[in-house]
């Protein structure tokens, strides 16, 4: 399920089509973390990761949304879809 729309594949998508596409966003980039050793970096790294769709995916990284207004834009969302 995608954690920013709520996007759940199975319950759109008809047998064999419902596998999930849920594509992972890191919350910090990977090059943020140049400065950290290797263990460290793969440590933070996989706490700063969400599930989101392709679709809300795109609209992330295409509008520069950062770490800080994710909460804003999943508020968007749901406010979109009342």
């Amino acid at each position: 399920m995608c954690d920013c729309c709520g996007f759940e594949f199975s319950s759109f998508y008809p047998s064999p089509y419902n596998n999930s596409c849920i594509e992972i966003h890191h919350m910090k980039p990977l090059f943020q973390y140049e400065d950290e050793d290797i263990v460290k970096t793969i440590e933070d790294a996989l706490h700063n990761l969400i599930p989101v769709c392709p679709n809300c995916h795109r609209v992330i990284h295409h509008n520069h949304i950062g770490i800080n207004s994710i909460p804003q834009f999943k508020q968007q969302l749901q406010l979109h879809r009342r």
